[in-house]
């Protein structure tokens, strides 16, 4: 496939995704929040409304996104409120078509839920939040109990390489020297008890499950979106990436209350085990540094330092919790 490169075309390259489904759609607008596929909003003659992405080429092969398509299929089918994904005339749920220029992209059609995206205030959700990703990882257990071992390594490759591409973006020296110390912290951390994590409950799992993937009205969960980047990883670690956003973008005052509310609601539906509790703190502060280096260094116009002084003030709190599981 080529490589990576976005969905760009015209109103005609995507009639014939639309007769492929038989729909008759009277307006389309883009969303403008994907990072990597494109989406469009599509509203159809009969009042309705669907969503179609197209993905990015390069990113992923089809058999990725075949799993992709299976695993919410499951995860609907189960009551999790993750979006339909249509069947097209030749009964697939993806679709492969050429735009003008001869060029080939996949595609699917959607359900589209009404309502915002999840904001860091809205606190009263956590508990229905929690409730929803338990859920998942239920399902997703009995779904991979044959899997013999998790796919650790990728989360501990991807803190690797955002932290190799900060040397080489011109950050002040103290600003690394901080984010250095703090890696070298977890690569020790991640060694040491890189056998237990192994051990740890495990399935495929949203990995970003926060925020602009999460859709929300009149104080409720509408839908989970983009479950592009499943991978097989530990439960607690999903838990991990999804707290660590609302600690983030909360003051320290809250803290106490979000973690209480997420785990008294999640454990109505899993069980934790000790051992997971225990490494709910490395768990964030890789996600803690991953993300800093991402959003504020490498992918920014400038450094942000704000939002990278914000993580380095929540690092001692996460490493606060390490072996602690009492919440």
């Amino acid at each position: 496939m080529a490589s990576n490169s976005r969905f760009n075309g015209s109103k005609d390259d995507l009639l014939q995704v639309f007769n492929l489904y038989g729909l008759k759609v009277s307006g389309i607008r883009c969303f403008k929040d994907g990072i990597i596929n494109t989406s469009y909003c599509l509203d159809i003659e009969d009042g309705s409304k669907l969503v179609l992405r197209v993905y990015q080429n390069g990113d992923k092969s089809s058999d990725a996104i075949g799993k992709e398509l299976d695993f919410m299929e499951k995860m609907n089918n189960s009551g999790i409120p993750v979006p339909s994904v249509m069947n097209n005339e030749n009964r697939g749920k993806m679709t492969i078509f050429s735009d003008s220029n001869g060029k080939e992209w996949r595609a699917i059609i959607m359900t589209f839920a009404d309502g915002r995206h999840l904001k860091p205030d809205d606190l009263d959700i956590i508990p229905e939040f929690a409730t929803y990703q338990a859920k998942m990882h239920l399902c997703s257990a009995k779904l991979n109990k044959n899997s013999d071992v998790s796919n650790f390594k990728v989360m501990v490759d991807w803190m690797d390489k955002e932290f190799k591409e900060t040397k080489s973006k011109g950050i002040s020296e103290e600003t690394f020297i901080k984010i250095e110390n703090i890696y070298t912290e977890l690569k020790q951390d991640i060694e040491l008890n890189y056998e237990s994590i192994l051990e740890l409950p495990f399935g495929d799992v949203h990995l970003d499950y926060d925020s602009d993937n999460i859709i929300v009205s009149d104080g409720k969960i509408k839908a989970i979106l983009d479950f592009d980047d499943i991978s097989m990883q530990p439960f607690i670690l999903d838990s991990a990436n999804s707290i660590w956003w609302w600690l983030f973008n909360n003051k320290k005052e809250k803290y106490k209350d979000i973690l209480q509310s997420y785990f008294s609601s999640y454990k109505t539906i899993r069980e934790i085990s000790e051992k997971e509790y225990k490494l709910l703190g490395l768990f964030m502060r890789m996600r803690n540094l991953t993300l800093i280096c991402l959003l504020y260094v490498n992918i920014s116009e400038e450094t942000n330092y704000m939002g990278i002084n914000e993580g380095f003030n929540l690092d001692p709190l996460l490493k606060s919790l390490y072996g602690f599981y009492s919440f």
